[in-house]
């Protein structure tokens, strides 16, 4: 979105452009200082009726959704405009029989202000259009970014109740049998719903803030599991203080505790290894499953969608993600490049 944040220089440099390009055309038929000025004065007559096209009269177009009416406005507009350009061509061929400047062709074989009028049209038509093509293409991307920021929040939003139920429910046991273990549970997942409620502020965290979020999510699973699970944790963070998007790693942990193996013949185990580099973020899971067959509930999958959509939205092709789903393991690995 480079082009929204330096749109008015861009802008400014693409005048200044035309400004020169006016001055090299009108530097053989007359001396480099009135060509200059010619191609100043022009282009200064012009810029009040292509700003007001492109600022107000096509941004209130788009915004009502009546752009058959701006085709007749951009005509009408530019037509005015090109009824300058004859009388400064004119202007300073009285400037030059009146000794201001040296003798010229500057209006050699376009004397008849018919002819110099159709040019002058073109020439408006041509910077007009260009402008107001500009100010579409910004107004375009800047809808475009308040939807993907829309999609964001809302993506962002959906997190799965799974691991909320099951941690309230967990908590509503442990009241009876361990009021002491329920009081730390509890206050464990009340650190993850305030981070989680801060989030929705926020497009982006620092990563130790997402890091311990992370880890303060399996510190309550380790709570829930007790010793029916082994859980075996690598962290590794080059930088705390690199920016990232919060809650965009949970759905892979969670989906690694919701769906391991619940198989007593053989103790259950995840996996989680997090690094951190300059220029990349390497996340990997591996969880056990069992080759019970269970049915998927109507809600399956919703979170895994989500966090591709979103990742789709904030990295495009700068990351990759492999899921590996065999009878006995559960694999996945995400790298983010930033």
């Amino acid at each position: 979105m480079k082009l929204l944040k330096n749109y008015d220089r861009f802008v400014i440099l693409i005048w200044i452009f035309l400004t020169v390009v006016f001055w090299f055309r009108y530097i053989p038929d007359s001396s480099m200082l009135e060509g200059g000025l010619l191609a100043l004065c022009i282009m200064a007559s012009l810029y009040p009726f292509t700003s007001y096209l492109s600022k107000t009269l096509l941004q209130k177009a788009m915004r009502q959704k009546r752009m058959l009416l701006f085709v007749g406005q951009f005509f009408l507009v530019s037509a005015a405009s090109a009824l300058f350009i004859p009388a400064i061509l004119h202007g300073f061929l009285y400037l030059e029989q009146n000794g201001f400047f040296a003798p010229s062709d500057l209006l050699l074989g376009r004397s008849q202000m018919g002819i110099l009028y159709i040019n002058a049209l073109l020439v408006a038509l041509f910077v007009n259009f260009g402008f107001c093509g500009l100010r579409f293409h910004k107004e375009s991307m800047k809808l475009h970014e308040a939807l993907l920021e829309s999609q964001l929040q809302i993506l962002q939003q959906q997190i799965s109740p799974h691991f909320m139920f099951n941690v309230l429910n967990h908590i509503n046991i442990l009241m009876v049998e361990d009021v002491s273990l329920a009081s730390s549970l509890l206050i464990k997942y009340s650190k993850i719903l305030r981070y989680q409620l801060n989030s929705d502020k926020s497009r982006k965290v620092s990563i130790a803030q997402e890091v311990q979020f992370l880890k303060d999510f399996i510190e309550i699973e380790k709570v829930r599991w007790g010793n029916e699970l082994t859980i075996n944790c690598s962290w590794k963070v080059e930088d705390n203080t690199k920016e990232f998007p919060p809650l965009l790693l949970i759905t892979f942990i969670e989906n690694a505790f919701k769906h391991v193996s619940r198989c007593i013949a053989e103790k259950p185990y995840v996996n989680i290894g997090f690094e951190q580099t300059a220029d990349s973020i390497c996340l990997e899971l591996e969880n056990s499953k069992s080759n019970i067959y269970r049915e998927k509930d109507s809600i399956s999958g919703l979170g895994l969608e989500n966090v591709k959509k979103r990742l789709a939205i904030l990295y495009a092709d700068n990351y990759s993600l492999i899921i590996k789903d065999s009878e006995m393991i559960y694999y996945t690995k995400l790298v983010i490049k930033i």
